[in-house]
């Protein structure tokens, strides 16, 4: 005789419990909404995997009261300031132990001034293995007992109403039912995506990759700790050129006097059919190093294939598809994560707003809009870097496939005291430059925006150029971008424009000529339920504009005001005090109420609808 399932019901159930999803929980939380997450896994990440957080991603664990531990537990600023190229580590030939290139990274050396100028936080680095507890904490501690590892989804319907997911508890085998008003996919794309059949655009799997996270002791053999990320270009005894990063991990501590590290051997096509087991990943890793009696301690591997794909949907009647699930790219400027812990931002807020009655559903259909185009860029960007970084050696001489005598002469000119050599050197300083990109991509970490959503509404302003080299982000408080950054006085304390937006909340920031948007904001607060901060910056306001940065930036006069999303995004704007009336209006569309450019009439039959 068959029972019943246990049945939960829940408003948002979180499906994955990784960087994306157990940040979905945090922020869904301090929103007011308790989610029901599962992880099929019994506990978080074993392998490092990504590590960089840019500052968009810290602004919001900023918010969030995330972002002190995260910098606490990882790499200072000073050992994460740089990506250097060399040949190897060891060796006594006149090509080995030596450098090809340095690049200023992650807001380090001549990046500085710039992500100061337009940011208050820096890059983390942190990763995953140890980012992930700490956000499963925080979730456990915000959402008590909501949050379950090695619970499995088998099934998943979705209905007009709910979606039915199936859950296997694999600590009991108790099979269960969760009844979910809403369900965010952040499991990976191993699941959710496969069962809805939502395809993936872009190549297939181009490259295979093992990752080694091992223990070892290399301070002997590195000069310095600056560098977050090296990597290795030497010739294999076939002659085809090998590339090999190395990730110092921590844990206790960082630069070149870390414990744990992580290579990641780009196979070549002998290597690819050969089966690897630890003692074999040990002597890849020796062998790239050219560190033959290196003494390392596998902890674990895994062989994986570079991906450039993103869904042709992020959503499915009532399930989101966020971070992996959504899109997967290779590593190269460290978009993966930050990516998918963006995605949970700009979704979190969407679905409190909803199951708190305060917005329309309409407003969940502006994630894929927001986000898709943004990830699709993201994929682009990595796919096109990670190309590059293949074809890197050939721009000193280096040739795939050509016998190793030919590629290790090629070393060898390279080196030498020569005009020979003095040449390749030039030309090599103009490959590895294209290489910069990636690790001072300002643009794309800060600069994304969403002024085509349905949630902004437009002021008839005109965007900004982007770089097309990706560094140069041009910060502007037009609807649709990222609030830009400004410091301000708050009596003896310092304080950005972000820490003014508070979760789960509309923020109206407006001039010291406030009061038509204070009445503006109480009508609005009363007719749309909703709650709206308003912040007055002026001599006798709630902030001072001290240095008058955030006065350059707003582009409006004192009278003015912008409403400012809980994402950090820019909703409206009014250059002048008479725009107040449209203030009731602006929080509608905001909120999926209301369409940009609805007559009265209209707006009426919606409401009373």
């Amino acid at each position: 005789m068959s029972h019943p399932l246990r049945t939960i019901d829940t408003d948002v159930l979180i499906i994955g419990g990784g960087g994306c999803g157990l940040s979905a929980s945090v922020f869904l939380a301090d929103a007011g909404v308790h989610a029901y997450l599962v992880e099929r896994h019994p506990g978080t990440a074993i392998m490092p995997k990504a590590h960089i957080l840019n500052p968009r991603t810290m602004e919001i664990f900023a918010q969030h009261a995330l972002a002190e531990e995260v910098y606490a537990r990882g790499a200072k600023p000073e050992e994460n300031r740089a990506m250097r190229w060399l040949t190897s580590l060891g060796g006594d030939q006149p090509w080995d132990r030596q450098p090809l290139h340095t690049v200023d990274a992650w807001g380090g050396g001549a990046l500085a001034d710039h992500y100061r100028e337009v940011t208050a936080s820096r890059h983390g680095n942190l990763p995953q293995k140890l980012l992930e507890p700490v956000l499963r904490r925080h979730a456990e501690e915000r959402s008590p007992g909501l949050v379950h590892f090695h619970h499995e989804v088998v099934d998943l319907e979705v209905r007009e109403s709910d979606v039915h997911v199936h859950v296997l508890d694999r600590d009991t085998a108790e099979r269960y039912l969760v009844r979910a008003r809403y369900v965010i996919a952040a499991d990976g794309g191993k699941t959710v995506g496969p069962l809805l059949g939502i395809p993936m655009i872009g190549p297939k799997p181009f490259v295979t990759t093992i990752s080694v996270y091992f223990q070892a002791d290399l301070s002997p053999h590195l000069d310095n700790g600056d560098a977050c990320v090296r990597s290795f270009i030497r010739p294999d005894p076939a002659g085809e050129w090998t590339r090999t990063g190395l990730i110092a991990m921590g844990p206790d501590t960082w630069g070149r006097h870390s414990s744990e590290w992580v290579a990641t051997v780009t196979l070549t096509a002998a290597e690819q059919a050969t089966e690897f087991d630890e003692a074999a990943a040990a002597d890849a890793v020796r062998a790239r190093l050219n560190l033959p009696d290196l003494k390392l301690d596998v902890l674990r591997f895994t062989r994986w294939q570079v991906e450039g794909v993103y869904s042709e949907h992020f959503a499915a009647g009532r399930v989101f598809l966020a971070g992996d699930a959504a899109h997967r790219h290779s590593p190269m400027g460290g978009l993966g994560l930050n990516s998918g812990i963006q995605d949970a931002h700009n979704l979190s807020w969407k679905l409190a707003a909803v199951v708190r009655g305060e917005a329309d559903p309409r407003l969940l259909d502006s994630y894929e809009i927001e986000r898709q185009p943004v990830t699709r860029r993201n994929v682009e960007f990595a796919t096109f870097a990670f190309f590059n970084h293949l074809t890197a050696a050939s721009g000193f001489g280096m040739v795939p496939d050509a016998p190793a005598e030919f590629n290790r002469d090629i070393l060898e000119r390279l080196f030498s005291d020569t005009q020979d050599g003095a040449t390749r050197h030039v030309r090599l300083r103009e490959t590895f430059n294209i290489l910069r990109l990636e690790s001072r991509a300002t643009d794309l970490e800060l600069g994304f925006e969403y002024s085509d959503s349905p949630a902004v509404v437009p002021d008839g302003t005109v965007a900004p150029p982007r770089d097309p080299e990706v560094h140069r982000y041009v910060p502007v408080a037009r609807p649709g971008h990222r609030l830009p950054h400004a410091w301000l006085r708050r009596g003896e304390q310092r304080v950005g424009t972000h820490d003014l937006v508070r979760p789960g909340r509309l923020t109206l920031i407006t001039g010291a000529a406030s009061d038509a948007w204070a009445e503006a904001a109480a009508s609005a607060i009363a007719e749309h339920a909703t709650a709206v901060d308003v912040v007055v910056i002026g001599p006798e306001g709630d902030v001072q504009d001290v240095d008058g940065g955030w006065s350059r930036l707003r582009q409006h006069d004192d009278s003015g005001a912008i409403l400012v999303r809980p994402d950090g995004h820019v909703a409206f704007r009014g250059f002048h005090a008479d725009a107040a009336s449209d203030l009731v209006d602006a929080i509608g569309v905001a909120l999926g109420k209301r369409q940009i450019g609805a007559s009265a009439e209209a707006r009426e039959m919606e409401v009373a609808s």
